[in-house]
């Protein structure tokens, strides 16, 4: 068996929901309520729609190909049926498509003749989405216990949990989707329910996003950003992150949540608690941001020789992937912070006081912050490789990337956290904190267009454009940062 050609259809759909769904129902979101315009009928349908396209199509489907490439690498285990890749892609397509088309619009027909019929083409796209899923986790299952060498790869043993949660909190975000939309359509309503929504929510984004996004940063950042090997518990930190969120996700299940609500909420603090501690210890373990541990033996090919130029201060690159490594340290900065603030959050409700942090901002620090800048940052230092090319086509737009997805991270959080009594203070920083929650949906989406032309201007290029300089290390070298095509990571 040989292992599968890269499915760059997932990058394209992942993007493309980006740039025509998610980012720009959010641009339009964050216009309306930054100053305070009429909302329309189906404004929060249109929130709830712009949240799903944003976890599932964007970030999600992004992480099914990288996933679908990297782990039967990862596994020394080819795919056993690649076939289903495109079968995913043919099932998730319509899913998100039907759902942004249906989400949208539904809330304007409930007078009209065809809400029924519509409503019903949304809660299919339920199913269409959830079959997707389905196949996606089967497959990846499939791999790992194909691989007949797991305890013999280190490298995989030590981030099974993290996927093994990833797969989990798929299947769980499927059911629970699909459920809520029958239920919808069932009661003839425009939107789902928002207690079991924001449960499903909190779901997809602790089981999937973030341990999915732990398990590649301590695989790939070592060897993209010349860090030291982990010689730390990676395995048991997932266990003890898992725990965080049993107690911080499980209470809130809306069938739960009054059932105590006193000894609820402190439940609760106490999971959020150890999930902001537990993040910043890997925060701290990884060493990203501090850079305080000696490099290990993976990092001696930073030594130039006679046929090779020093490569960039620190880091195992020529500067053919840009300055990308600014888009991880904005990322794990983001990161730290929201870590950060739970653990203030919740040590402050077991102590008695309350801390005014909003969810919303913690949210977007995970998502905006954390998961889209490590997408940022992970598209324009692994796909070229993926692509069979040596560099991304554009540093510039790197640039760019990095520089509007900070603003637009900046502008959604930054007014979320600022105390009342500033604006009564001073008056003029109100409209401040106006224009730039308004301006933060189009910042976001002016990044993921810069990312966009970027990936579509290196994958078109003619391998001969993007080759490099003659010094470059053929993708697959162990000098060039990446394994070979067809072995393992261990």
């Amino acid at each position: 068996m040989q292992y599968a050609e890269f499915h760059s259809g997932f990058i394209w759909t992942s993007l493309t929901t980006a740039i025509l769904g998610g980012f720009a129902f959010g641009a339009y979101l964050a216009v309306v309520i930054g100053y305070g315009l009429p909302a329309g009928q189906g404004f929060y349908a249109l929130i709830q729609t712009h949240g799903h396209l944003q976890l599932v199509g964007w970030a999600g489907v992004f992480i099914m190909g990288i996933s679908l490439h990297f782990i039967p690498r990862l596994a020394s285990f080819p795919l056993p049926h690649p076939e289903r890749m495109s079968r995913i892609l043919w099932l998730m397509i319509p899913g998100l498509l039907l759902r942004a088309v249906g989400g949208t619009v539904l809330a304007s027909l409930e007078d009209s003749p065809i809400f029924v019929p519509l409503s019903w083409l949304v809660g299919a796209s339920g199913l269409l989405e959830g079959g997707a899923i389905v196949l996606y986790v089967s497959l990846l299952m499939e791999t790992v216990r194909g691989s007949h060498a797991v305890r013999r790869l280190p490298a995989l043993s030590a981030v099974k949990p993290y996927f093994g949660m990833m797969a989990v909190g798929w299947v769980l975000y499927a059911c629970l989707n699909l459920f809520l939309l029958l239920h919808m359509a069932l009661n003839s309503t425009s939107t789902v329910d928002p207690a079991w929504n924001e449960f499903a929510v909190q779901i997809f984004v602790s089981l999937v996003l973030l341990p999915v996004a732990f398990a590649l940063s301590v695989r790939l950042f070592p060897l993209y950003l010349a860090l030291p090997a982990p010689d730390w518990p990676v395995h048991g930190t997932a266990y003890v992150y898992l725990l965080a969120i049993l107690l911080q996700v499980v209470p809130t299940a809306p069938p739960l949540a009054g059932l105590a609500p006193e000894a609820i909420r402190s439940v609760v603090a106490l999971g959020t608690l150890l999930k902001g501690g537990v993040i910043l210890w890997f925060v701290w373990q990884l060493d990203l941001l501090t850079r305080r541990r000696p490099l290990g033996r993976q990092a001696r090919f930073l030594e130039p020789g006679p046929d090779r130029p020093p490569t960039r201060p620190g880091l195992p690159d020529y500067g053919e992937f840009g300055r990308f490594e600014r888009l991880v340290y904005a990322a794990y900065t983001w990161l730290a912070l929201a870590a950060f603030g739970e653990l203030l959050g919740g040590a402050a409700i077991l102590l008695g006081y309350s801390i005014p942090i909003a969810t919303d901002a913690i949210r977007h620090m995970y998502l905006l912050g954390f998961i889209t800048h490590l997408v940022f940052g992970a598209s324009v230092r692994m796909l070229p490789g993926f692509m069979r090319r040596k560099r991304v086509a554009s540093a510039a737009l790197v640039d760019a990337t990095f520089w509007l997805g900070s603003a637009a991270a900046v502008c959604r959080v930054v007014p979320l956290l600022s105390p009342s009594w500033l604006f009564d203070l001073l008056p003029a920083s109100g409209v401040l904190a106006q224009t730039s929650f308004a301006i933060s949906g189009l910042l976001g989406w002016g990044a993921v267009l810069c990312l966009a032309m970027n990936l579509r201007q290196t994958a078109d290029a003619p391998m001969k454009q993007l080759s490099g300089h003659h010094w470059t290390t053929p993708i697959g070298h162990p000098r060039s940062g990446q394994r070979p095509e067809g072995g393992g990571l261990s």
